[in-house]
Formats: C-alpha cells, structure tokens, sequence
C-alpha cells in the first residue's frame, strides 16, 4: 500500500459525516463538521504543488469562518433565539451556496479531478445535514439561498469552457435544488443527493480515463457509444426530460413547501443550466464526423444498462401515477 495515510484521512472524512448525521446537539454537529474538515485537507494534496496549497488554503479560511459562526451563534442562541439565522448562514457558507460562494469556484479551478470530485459530492453532505437537522421555520429560511444558489449557478456557467468550471456552476445550481428539497421531506432530499452525487461520479470517471479540460476535448472521443453516453448523463445533470436529473427536479418542485417565486427562480434557473449543456452537447454533436455515426458498431451492455438506468424512473412514476 502506498499511502495508507490518504484512507486514514478518508476515514476520518467518513466517520466525521456519520458524526453529524446521528449527532444529538449542536456541539456534536460542530466537531463534526471540523473533523470532516481537517480529514479532506491532507486529501486536496495529490501532486503537491503550490496551486494545491494555494486551494487548502482558500478552503480552509471559509470552512473555518462558516464553523466559527455556527458554533457561536449556537452558544448564543441560548439567549437570543434571533442568532439562529447566523447558523443558516455559517452552513450556507460551509456549502458554497451562492452569494456565499466566491471560495467555491477558485478552489475547484486548483484541485485535480478525485479532490474536485469529493468536494462536490460528498463535502456537501455534512452541511445539509445539519441544516435538515433545524426547526422547520429555519429550513423554510433557506430557500431564499435556494433561488438565489440556482438562479447564479445558471447564469455562472453560460461563458466557461472549462470542464470543471461548468461543473462548478453546475454544483451551485443543483446546491440550491438541495436546499428546496429539504423543505419537503427528507426521502426526497436522499433521492436527490444520491442521484447528483451518481450522475457526477459517472462524468468524472470518463474524465479520469480522456484527461480532458475544455468542452472541445470532451466529446473528442472517436467511439460513438462513448460519446452518446456522456451525452445523455451531461443532459440528465442539466435537468432534460425525461431522464433521471428532471424527475428528481419534478419531484422536489411538487411537495416542496417554499412559495411561488421561489420555485419559478428555481425553474428559471434550471432552464439557464439546461441551456449551457444542451449548447454544450449539441454543438459537438453537429460537428461530429458523420462516418462515425454511420458506422454499425454493437452497443455495449454497459451502455444499455446505464441508459435504463436514466429512463427508468419516468416509467416508474407512469406506473404508479
């Protein structure tokens, strides 16, 4: 084993989130929170060279901020119900929510893929939980962030080129639709996350295998499989009918408790996500070389199961409903 210290660090980031999930006070959720945070740092280090420092270190002064606000504001909360807003906004803040958001993109900009790839899916669980862990009046509070988390995270991502940089954005967006969902019950919030964190992992293991930055080179692959794959998973990210990412939308929208202009900033700026991804996808596929597609190749296993797999929760609902 080469590094046994990267899965003591893994370990730690593990248990700190099942820390918070079972915590029964706010002084549990507070160490919580700061072993996941120190159990990820050592993690952020794969080549050790001074953008991955600069990046620890842009992560850790917010992190640090965001859990000094929470802890204080919950001390003072004894005394002053009011401060219980802070808390909101220390996790909103530990989330990379939007407008608390400027350490999110430049972090993700330095990080290399499996760093980039934990710090969108799994550094997200923690906070969540700890805000679903509030009193329904506070959780209500959040879907103001929620609309604005969308509505930037759409408008963040229309010029980047970068790959990492969309799914940045992207996380911002699907932040918000997060925050939405806690205020309708904690099944839909478990779908939700669990089919964000699937379809990203998906995207970041073709990544790991191309070695590929801007949007040119993603979809640069000559195997039509491959590229029709991708295709779809990038466009059940973005939300399209009817693959799994709008179904999970569809649901958080229908017993969700947050008010009308909540839920239309919501759509709008899932219609501004979807935009920059179906521009994304269609402009490469329109300049696809047409020998490729017109060749008669066997479609993997792989490629079909992965295809059902995007299709059918709208079957489902058909079903029952």
């Amino acid at each position: 084993m080469k590094s046994p210290n990267k899965l003591l660090f893994m370990f730690l980031m593990i248990s700190s989130t099942c820390m918070v999930a079972s915590s029964t006070n706010w002084l549990m959720t507070w160490m919580g929170l700061e072993i996941n945070m120190l159990g990820y740092i050592p993690l952020m280090f794969t080549k050790e060279d001074s953008s991955e420092s600069e990046a620890a270190v842009k992560y850790l002064v917010p992190q640090s901020l965001g859990s000094t606000i929470f802890i204080a504001s919950a001390i003072a909360s004894a005394h002053f119900n009011n401060l219980q807003t802070l808390m909101v906004i220390a996790m909103c803040l530990k989330l990379g929510a939007a407008p608390l958001h400027l350490w999110f993109p430049p972090v993700m900009a330095s990080l290399q893929l499996m760093p980039a790839f934990i710090l969108l899916t799994w550094q997200k669980i923690a906070p969540l939980l700890a805000i679903s862990s509030f009193s329904p009046l506070l959780t209500k509070s959040t879907t103001i962030i929620a609309m604005i988390s969308a509505l930037w995270g759409g408008i963040g991502g229309l010029n980047q080129t970068d790959i990492r940089s969309l799914l940045t954005y992207s996380s911002i967006s699907h932040t918000g639709w997060m925050l939405a969902s806690l205020s309708s019950n904690n099944i839909i919030f478990m779908a939700y996350l669990t089919t964000y964190i699937l379809i990203n992992s998906s995207i970041f293991n073709f990544l790991t295998k191309e070695h590929t930055k801007s949007h040119k080179q993603l979809f640069s692959s000559k195997e039509p499989s491959k590229f029709f794959v991708l295709a779809i998973t990038i466009l059940s990210l973005g939300g399209l009918p009817p693959l799994t990412g709008f179904i999970m939308k569809l649901l958080v929208i229908m017993f969700t408790s947050a008010k009308m202009i909540i839920i239309f900033g919501l759509i709008v700026g899932a219609l501004v996500s979807l935009y920059y991804y179906l521009s994304l996808t269609f402009s490469t596929l329109l300049s696809f070389n047409k020998m490729y597609l017109t060749k008669t190749q066997m479609v993997s296993k792989q490629t079909i199961s992965f295809l059902l797999s995007q299709i059918l929760p709208l079957t489902m609902i058909l079903f029952f409903f």
